[in-house]
């Protein structure tokens, strides 16, 4: 089954096709799963490290998992080619799995370990379920159903980051531990279900090789921009408007979240039927604009980037990954997912990191207005040289 996007206009039947089908429905429950497991602990690990080491301890756990999240990203198509898919979804939620039981260790380095084989384990099962998918979802359909099965990894973002410090403070390390371990040892019985999907077709490439750069920066570009800006917003909206209460910023996150995860979806109907170039470059703008309105004081504006940074942002996943595939080999499709991926997690973290650095030159509002001309600057260059040529 050939998983390469299509510009072409959709059918006027294409709107009956049914694009939750069983098989997409079981592979989100994995996924449902896995991340709420992951989640959970993203949140409430953070906390138990600074008690053993502090503030840079908190910093060294999240830092260590996403290290090894990319690194695992990266090579995932090569342990797919190698093992078959199921058995690299096995590998990799079983690798997310047993860490659970030792994560809230009183040894750093053991906590930190932890971490690192969590993140390896994620990277895999990203990057193996986002090729799946891709095969999975009816063709004049694709990204439509590909921003559905995006909802299962953001419902757990939503509700199960919140309730990470909640449940350690509640349930105590070995209850918030069992938690995790539960969802995700049903992820893996589930996978049981999931179909091991179409082998790489050998005449058109191999599965692990990665698609040329000039097909790949302009969207790259623009899911990164959105991801800087909903890393940075996530690490220092608290910082940079102590004007705020909790609840506030809790609202504020939320939005951001709820917008993204509705906004993929709904914009997979429009990006099948007309195609991602307009919709990367709404993105871009959106993007920007939304970290601009973080800079101003008061909670109106603060609230309206936080809205439109997470439409841009989810507008941004859809349109790259339907460019990515579109303009790739069929077989080629892992390798995209290790890429697209890639790019959505490492953004996430210079969000925070880059950000972070201006704010100590600059403080937080001329930060944010730093990063929006940095951010400016960054995709026009990535469209003049790159994103012209992009598909209608």
């Amino acid at each position: 089954m050939s998983i390469a996007a299509t510009a072409t206009p959709v059918p006027s039947d294409a709107s009956r096709t049914a694009i939750l089908t069983p098989a997409i429905l079981t592979l989100a429950g994995v996924m449902l799963t896995a991340m709420g497991s992951f989640y959970l602990l993203l949140s409430a690990i953070p906390t138990h490290a600074a008690a053993l080491g502090g503030a840079s301890a908190a910093g060294l756990s999240t830092g260590a998992l996403m290290a090894t999240t990319i690194i695992g990203e990266l090579i995932a198509p090569r342990v797919i080619v190698k093992v078959g898919r199921r058995r690299a979804l096995a590998a990799a939620l079983l690798t997310m799995a047993l860490p659970c039981l030792a994560t809230f260790s009183s040894s750093l380095a053991l906590l930190l370990a932890t971490c690192a084989a969590r993140g390896f384990g994620l990277g895999i099962l990203l990057v193996a379920a986002c090729g799946l998918a891709a095969q999975l979802a009816p063709p004049a359909r694709r990204t439509e159903a590909l921003g559905a099965f995006g909802v299962a990894s953001a419902i757990p973002a939503i509700v199960a980051v919140p309730l990470g410090p909640y449940a350690l403070a509640t349930l105590g390390p070995g209850g918030t531990a069992g938690i995790a371990a539960a969802f995700a040892v049903a992820a893996l019985l589930t996978v049981a279900l999931v179909p091991e999907g179409s082998p790489a077709p050998r005449d058109t490439g191999h599965a692990s090789s990665f698609p040329p750069l000039r097909v790949t920066v302009w969207p790259i570009t623009v899911l990164a921009l959105g991801a800087v800006v909903v890393g940075a917003a996530i690490t220092f909206l608290p910082l940079a408007h102590p004007e705020f209460d909790q609840a506030t910023i809790m609202i504020a996150l939320l939005l951001q979240a709820l917008f993204a995860g509705c906004a993929r979806w709904v914009a997979g109907r429009p990006i099948d039927q007309h195609g991602p170039r307009g919709a990367l470059i709404a993105a871009a703008g959106l993007s920007i604009a939304g970290l601009l309105c973080l800079a101003v004081p008061g909670a109106f504006a603060v609230m309206i980037g936080m809205a439109v940074s997470g439409i841009a942002f989810g507008v941004a996943q859809s349109a790259s990954l339907c460019r990515l595939l579109a303009q790739t080999k069929p077989a080629q499709a892992d390798a995209v997912g290790a890429l697209w991926n890639g790019a959505y997690d490492a953004g996430l973290g210079i969000g925070g990191m880059a950000l972070g650095g201006l704010a100590a030159v600059l403080g937080y509002t001329l930060s944010f207005l730093a990063a929006g001309v940095i951010l400016v600057l960054l995709a026009g260059a990535a469209f003049v040289r790159f994103g012209k040529r992009s598909i209608a």
